[in-house]
């Protein structure tokens, strides 16, 4: 378990798995936690949690059983996703970046494991990598015109494309090395060894903490700078 997890999240993930296991029955085959709260060095008591729940039968009862045992205090910060196991080993080639990311860091919670035989097919995983990139694209020249005067804005247009980037990067640099990166550094790095801006990545980073990139001009500046990375980024993928 990653020990960044505070004590009481710590306790309220086990408290819950409990109850899915009191409410499912035989029926619950494992609960993952995957996501930030499982890889982050730095994890928050508010920090949203990602839960796999895997069942032998999804319907309204196994449903309403699920929602149950999720009501709570954090109700709101759980993202929970329930699936059959045929629907997990039917989905890698629709979400192979999700599972790959899941595979390099997850935690069982309870019942079997069921991520660690999961296969990626790396043309599913370049195709969809291609995907989120070009969607990436496409989303930032969008909100770039409509925020285009609010320099505030566009940093938060950057920080949240960062993120975005992060898992669709994590991918194009494994495809080209043939090489796992799991935590945060290691993949800016690691895009950066591919041919891509990774000092570009570390400044809108940066801004988690609450610093600016200047003014209107230079938040542009950095925007456009991004932009071409982005772009390039689509047409590595694309000549895989």
């Amino acid at each position: 378990m990653n020990p960044s997890i505070p004590e009481t999240l710590l306790n309220d993930l086990r408290s819950i798995t409990a109850t899915l296991e009191t409410n499912l029955g035989d029926t619950l085959q494992s609960v993952v936690l995957y996501g930030g709260v499982a890889k982050n060095e730095l994890v928050k008591d508010t920090d949203r949690v990602t839960l796999m729940i895997v069942l032998k039968e999804v319907n309204t009862a196994t449903l309403e059983k699920v929602g149950d045992a999720l009501d709570g205090k954090r109700q709101q910060q759980i993202q929970a996703t329930v699936l059959t196991l045929a629907d997990l080993n039917t989905s890698m080639d629709v979400f192979p970046i999700k599972f790959l990311d899941m595979q390099q860091d997850y935690e069982v919670l309870a019942g079997e494991d069921v991520v660690k035989s999961l296969e990626i097919g790396r043309a599913n995983l370049r195709l969809r990598c291609e995907q989120e990139i070009k969607n990436l694209m496409l989303k930032q020249r969008r909100i770039y015109m409509s925020s285009r005067s609010n320099p505030r804005a566009l940093e938060g247009m950057l920080l949240r494309g960062y993120y975005s980037f992060l898992q669709s990067g994590d991918a194009l640099a494994e495809l080209i090395t043939g090489k796992e990166y799991r935590k945060e550094e290691e993949v800016v790095e690691a895009i950066g060894a591919i041919g891509l801006d990774a000092e570009l990545l570390k400044r809108i980073a940066a801004l988690r903490s609450g610093e600016s990139l200047g003014d209107e001009a230079a938040v542009k500046k950095t925007v456009g700078e991004f932009m071409a990375m982005i772009e390039k980024a689509a047409k590595m993928a694309d000549e895989l």
